[in-house]
C-alpha cells in the first residue's frame, strides 16, 4: 500500500470508539493488529506511523499552550481534579490529528487530574452516536462536547442521493442524547456545530464516489443544532483559509484543525 494511503488511512482509522470496542475497552496495541490484518498491513508499521501521530500532536499542543487565546480559553474552563470530559463526533474529531486530540493533550498540562476522552468515529451519524449512549454514560463524565451532524446530511448514491438521517431526526437525536447525558451521568452537555465544508469539492464527489454532501443541506443542520442547544458553539461561520481543508472540501487539514481549536476554547 502506497504509504501516503497507509497513513492517510490511521489518520483516519481510529476504532477505540467503535461501539464493542469502547464497551470492552479494547486496546489500540490490539486494534493496529487488526486493522494490519484487514488491510494487509505490517502491525509494527500501523503502531509507528499511529505513534508518529501522536507524537505530532503532543508536540503542536506544547507549542500551543502558552498561546493566549489557548490560555485563556483553557482558564475560563476552571478545570477541576477529577473532571472528565468525553468528546463525541465524527471523523471531524476522530481525526488523530484532530482539535479534540489536541485538546486531550492541552487539558492534562492545565489540570493533571483531569482527562480527555476522544469517543469519535469516522462516518458517525447523530443515530449511531446515540447508540453509543450506555457506554458514554459509563465513562461518568462531568462534560461532554458534541460535534455530529456532517454525516447525517451525507447523501448516497450518484443518482438517489439519499440522505443519511432527516433532520427532523437529527434533532430527535440530539435531544435524547443530550438527556440521556445529561440525566444518567449528570455531565453538562454542549453542541458544537460542525465547521464549514468547501461546496464545490464536497459536491463534486458525486460522480466520482456516490458518497457526497449537498451545500444546500448545510443550514439546515447548523439551524437545528442551535435549536437544540441554544449555547451551542458555533463553526459554522468561522473565518476560513484555502488550506483550512483537506482536498476532499470536508476534513480539516491540521491547520484548520488547529483553528477548529482555537475557535472551540474562545467560545467554551
Amino acid at each position: 500500500m502506497d504509504e501516503d494511503l497507509m497513513g492517510r488511512l490511521i489518520r483516519f482509522a481510529d476504532l477505540t470508539a467503535w461501539p464493542a470496542f469502547a464497551a470492552f475497552g479494547v486496546q489500540e496495541e490490539s486494534i493496529d493488529r487488526l486493522l494490519a490484518t484487514t488491510a494487509g498491513l505490517d502491525p509494527s508499521a500501523v503502531a509507528g506511523v499511529r505513534a508518529g501521530l501522536a507524537g505530532r500532536v503532543r508536540a503542536a499542543a506544547r507549542a500551543l499552550r502558552t498561546e493566549p487565546p489557548v490560555a485563556d480559553g483553557l482558564h475560563r474552563m476552571a478545570l477541576r481534579p477529577g473532571e472528565r470530559i468525553v468528546v463525541v463526533g465524527d471523523s471531524l474529531s476522530a481525526d488523530r490529528l484532530s482539535w479534540a486530540r489536541l485538546f486531550a493533550e492541552l487539558v492534562p498540562m492545565v489540570e493533571p487530574e483531569a482527562s480527555v476522552e476522544v469517543l469519535a468515529l469516522s462516518g458517525r451519524t447523530s443515530s449511531e452516536a446515540l447508540a453509543l449512549g450506555p457506554v458514554l454514560v459509563s465513562r461518568v463524565p462531568t462534560r461532554v462536547l458534541v460535534m455530529l451532524g456532517t454525516n447525517d446530511i451525507r447523501r448516497e448514491g450518484a443518482t438517489t442521493g439519499i440522505r443519511m438521517v432527516s433532520i427532523s431526526e437529527t434533532a430527535r437525536n440530539l435531544r435524547a442524547l443530550r438527556l440521556l447525558l445529561e440525566t444518567e451521568s449528570g455531565a453538562r452537555v454542549r453542541f458544537v456545530v460542525p465547521p464549514p465544508v468547501d461546496p464545490g469539492r464536497v459536491a463534486a464527489t458525486r460522480e466520482l464516489t456516490g458518497e457526497w454532501w449537498d451545500p444546500a443541506d448545510v443550514p439546515g443542520l447548523v439551524a437545528t443544532v442551535r435549536e437544540v442547544d441554544p449555547d451551542a458553539i458555533d463553526l459554522s461561520r468561522m473565518p476560513i483559509r484555502p488550506d483550512f481543508w483537506e482536498d476532499d472540501g470536508l476534513h480539516p487539514s491540521p491547520i484548520g484543525q488547529v483553528a477548529i481549536l482555537r475557535a472551540v476554547l474562545a467560545r467554551i
